[in-house]
């Protein structure tokens, strides 16, 4: 190719080339070729222009402009060319109207806009159809003419809805299926629907964990392909085990009206390796493979589960670089939709989104700032926790703490250990301990030559503490069913219920070295097996079996992991999460949390662990003060979001030749030489200061980057006519590294440091370990409760009367429900469980369990804030064991005394009013069944007395209820 010839005029031929088009001139046309890019005479110097024929019918055209032209006037070009190309000849395929498929391309970028999105394909108008006409978008590359021809051959089928963006905006109401999803999935595809309508490219849901994400885009992927008649989507994960719940929910869909499985009517692939076949429908695939497939890069196994989380981003390199495969193209999928999005699409992969021409949906509970970016702000349905809960969709809460020195504190490891003899006699050692490499796991001696103090960031980082560990899980094993799972009373009996068995839990660790010696300890601890505890992270052997077993089976009962059960896994029976490391991104820690926020029913529940009754709460218990300590998705020191994220070893590679860095660059460079400062022993910090100048630290060297890094500093100044010469002061502060190789070499070395210490010296204390309680929201929700009462006080006047009036229990329940109904419609947080919570957070409600609240509880609350019961709030077991006292008293002075027999069904009675605020004989009968006797033995405890059994409940439930 010679030289003179620009590249931007030869790239258009190569890109149509490649997308299976055969590029001629005019007189070179072939009769029988499919799909054609015909090169015209250009009308305008530096243009190039071509016609697209399919089957000899023409249906488009390409402008290729110069670099330098801007994309608006290239398409406003590109228009003219459409109706000029229609204008001669036969035509083209809509007979003399423009051309309606418009490529733009400036040699690297290309645009494309089909016309028929706005109009019909005799010229006619379409309803809906965007003001000012078809919008254009950006692609990869142009499309393959198949595409061009089945785009043709739907849209003659279908005048009134050519095209795919204009079958969106005529999707039918039903068959969705609004009876069989919940509000928030109903609402989060009405609101997709009416967006994708508009032509967004990108939408984002937003809705709690376990609220439903995957089944709300399973019902929509249905619609989109049925009724839209979309050729193909595709879900893409992170991770290979989302993959497969994603197939399983795919799997497990059966459209309404239908008795086929969705699967079994349109082809579903969970895409591992080899091709994407033509007839499928529905793809599956970890991004990870699907950029291997794109790229054509070797894939792993199908069975290699390993390949995301370890090989895939080294194999991928700084940014995951495409090109175009004709058998996968651009325009192979029309809708792409990105699980757990708020981690998964940027830096590294973010090109394998933008390869494909696709609309994207994004599916997080937990969005970030660069998530609401990257969906240009275009957030369809959110739907938050505090929701989710209140619809019961979720279950809350409650944190349980566990404090140690060592934990709070750090400790010392020291040089040498005193031991005093029975007869008196001193003796001091020199102290040895085990040090263990974090990758190979080879063990060594370490003699400890001077005291060795660690911090508390430090744990499990540069120092493991044994007894921290040990301690952690006693005091866990030791609270579990006292005060973590303390005994509750049965609903339905007034009952105690107490556990034996541990809940279903889940242990997050720093590293796999940290999970291996916590499932040690709780081993030990519990005096158990190996079946009760299992390490469950991606480098574990038989980490997918055990998940399964974890997730389905009685054991194991506490599985360990880093993170592969941090995000998107599905444990619906986890009822405990015990947090051993610190996590800093709030969403991440939210995704964390949401694992054990799945409902699940009673009966599945008792299947994994038999003594459980119901799950309405899981309990976070918090060893490191996770809970307590502010989390944040701002931009770190460490910028981490730029593209590509630059390490250590390459900052230091950038100085040593001499390279500019940019302010970014300085700055992650200060965030990482500050982090790996924080974990220096003295001898590598003197190691590191050997080479700086005499009178510097390496305290000095982190702080002329963090200042070189301050662009605000500089800006500040500059306003205050002071100079400020950003690149001096960025040359300045890396002067001694551009210069001093054994600097750089020193630095490296530290960071190098893979060796874990073991402290089995240092004894640990237990400074607390009580449930937290969040008196902050807890004041909130209830001044905004007694603001509501005032403002409703017309409202509630029915349900003081009928507290006054003592009005039977039937009807003061009812008043109580139509005050939920009438709150629940504006505030629909505020549940009575909520309510409760923020009650007894307050102190307010004493003595009494924070969970399972109900009816009873917010009947207890409502007496309280009318003042019913004096100035104090009476529990309402209070209230209900005063009034039996007092009924006894009155049948006692009418000459009716009851034996021990019937005064045990007297308060087996009361205890039943207590967990329901009425009772009845068939409620009795219930709950009796599971005693011995039964309800025949409370009939026969009262045969021949005064009260018939019928008429004792009735009577108990006016004198007790309510």
């Amino acid at each position: 190719m010679s030289s003179t010839v620009p590249l931007w005029t030869t790239e258009p031929a190569v890109s149509l080339r490649a997308a299976g088009w055969r590029v001629c001139t005019p007189s070179a046309r072939e009769i029988g070729t499919p799909y054609e890019a015909v090169r015209m005479k250009p009308t305008e110097p530096d243009v190039v222009q071509f016609v697209l024929y399919v089957r000899g019918r023409m249906c488009g055209v390409v402008l290729a402009g110069a670099p330098q032209d801007a994309p608006e006037a290239l398409d406003e070009a590109v228009a003219g060319l459409a109706s000029a190309a229609a204008s001669g000849g036969d035509g083209g395929w809509r007979g003399g109207l423009p051309l309606p498929f418009q490529y733009v391309t400036d040699g690297a970028r290309w645009w494309f806009r089909n016309v028929l999105d706005a109009e019909r394909v005799d010229g006619g108008g379409l309803e809906g159809a965007l003001e000012g006409g078809a919008r254009s978008r950006r692609i990869f590359s142009p499309h393959q003419g198949a595409t061009l021809e089945r785009w043709m051959r739907q849209a003659e089928q279908n005048p009134a809805a050519p095209t795919l963006q204009a079958r969106l905006r005529t999707l039918p109401s039903r068959p969705l299926a609004r009876r069989r999803l919940r509000a928030a999935q109903y609402r989060s595809i009405k609101n997709l629907e009416q967006s994708l309508a508009r032509g967004d490219r990108r939408c984002l849901i937003q809705m709690a964990t376990a609220a439903g994400k995957t089944y709300t885009v399973v019902e929509q992927s249905y619609r989109l392909l049925r009724h839209a008649r979309a050729h193909r989507v595709l879900f893409l994960v992170d991770r290979f085990n989302l993959g497969e719940q994603a197939y399983n929910a795919y799997r497990g869909f059966t459209p309404l009206g239908s008795n086929r499985p969705l699967h079994e009517q349109m082809p579903l692939r969970l895409f591992t390796k080899g091709a994407v076949a033509e007839s499928d429908k529905i793809v599956i695939s970890t991004i990870q493979r699907m950029w291997c497939r794109i790229s054509g890069i070797e894939m792993p196994e199908p069975d290699d589960e390993d390949f995301e989380t370890e090989r895939a981003d080294k194999l991928a390199g700084d940014v995951a670089t495409v090109r175009y495969n004709p058998e996968l193209p651009p325009d192979f999928f029309d809708f792409i939709v990105v699980d757990e999005c708020h981690r998964s699409i940027y830096n590294r992969w973010r090109p394998v989104l933008e390869y494909f021409d696709a609309q994207v949906i994004g599916l997080t509970a937990t969005p970030t700032l660069r998530t609401f970016a990257f969906f240009d702000n275009n957030i369809v349905s959110h739907y938050s926790s505090a929701e989710a809960v209140a619809d019961s969709v979720n279950v809350d809460y409650d944190i349980y703490k566990i404090g140690t020195r060592i934990t709070q504190q750090g400790s010392t490891i020291p040089a040498q250990r005193t031991f005093v003899e029975p007869d008196g006699t001193v003796e001091r050692v020199n102290s040895v301990i085990a040090k263990i490499h974090k990758l190979t796991r080879a063990e060594r001696w370490h003699a400890v030559e001077d005291d060795d103090p660690y911090t508390r960031t430090e744990i499990d980082r540069r120092v493991r503490s044994k007894d921290q560990i040990r301690l952690v899980i006693e005091t866990f094993r030791d609270r579990l069913f006292t005060e973590i799972f303390p005994p509750a009373v049965d609903r339905e009996t007034g009952e105690i219920h107490s556990r034996s068995e541990v809940p279903k839990t889940l242990i997050f660790a720093h590293n796999d070295l940290h999970a291996d010696a916590i499932v040690e300890a709780v081993r030990k601890s519990f005096d158990k097996g190996d079946g009760i505890c299992r390490k469950i992270t991606s480098q574990a052997p038989g980490a997918r079996k055990a998940l399964s077993d974890f997730r389905n089976k009685s054991e194991p009962r506490i599985a360990v992991t880093v993170d592969m059960i941090a995000t998107g896994t599905d444990i619906p029976a986890l009822e405990c999460l015990l947090f051993m490391r610190d996590i800093k991104s709030w969403a991440y820690f939210e995704q964390m949390k949401g694992r054990g926020a799945r409902t699940v029913s009673d009966h599945d529940l008792r299947k994994v662990t038999k003594d459980a009754v119901h799950k309405d709460r899981f309990v976070i218990v918090d060893a490191v003060g996770v809970t307590e300590h502010p989390k944040t998705d701002s931009r770190p020191l460490v910028r981490d979001d730029t593209e590509p994220m630059p390490s250590l070893e390459r900052l230091l590679s950038a100085c040593a030749e001499g390279r500019r860095l940019h302010v970014d660059d300085v700055a992650t460079l200060a965030g990482r030489l500050g982090r790996l400062g924080r974990r220096l022993n003295g001898d590598a910090r003197a190691v590191i200061e050997e080479h700086l100048g005499s009178d510097e630290t390496y305290e000095d060297l982190v702080r002329g980057l963090v200042r070189a890094a301050d662009t605000d500093r500089r800006l500040e100044a500059r306003a205050k006519g002071e100079p400020a010469d950003a690149e001096a002061e960025i040359a300045g502060a890396l002067g001694r590294l551009t210069e001093s190789e054994e600097l750089r070499e020193a630095l490296i070395a530290a960071a190098r440091d893979s060796w874990l210490l073991i402290d089995d010296i240092s004894t640990d204390q237990l400074l607390e370990a009580r449930g937290l309680r969040d008196e902050e929201e807890a004041r909130r929700v209830v001044d905004d409760w007694r603001v509501y009462m005032a403002d409703h006080e017309d409202e509630i006047v029915p349900l003081h009367v009928a507290f006054r009036e003592r009005r039977p229990p039937s009807e003061v329940l009812h008043a109580l429900r139509e005050l939920l109904a009438r709150v629940r419609a504006t505030r629909r947080e505020w549940t009575e469980a909520r309510l409760w919570k923020a009650y007894v957070d307050l102190d307010i409600a004493r003595g009494v369990t924070r969970r399972n609240a109900g009816l009873v509880e917010f009947l207890a609350v409502m007496r309280y804030e009318l003042g019913l019961d004096g100035d104090e709030f009476r529990p309402y077991r209070s209230t209900v064991e005063g009034r039996l006292v007092a009924w006894l008293a009155r049948q006692e002075t009418a000459g009716v005394t009851f034996d021990e027999r019937q005064r045990a069904w007297l308060r087996r009675i009361a205890d039943a009013v207590v967990a329901n605020a009425t009772v009845n004989v068939a409620s009795l009968d219930e709950g009796a069944r599971r005693r011995a006797g039964g309800y025949g033995d409370f009939v026969d405890a009262f045969n021949g007395t005064r009260w018939e059994p019928g008429e004792l409940v009735d009577e108990l439930d006016r004198e007790l209820g309510a």
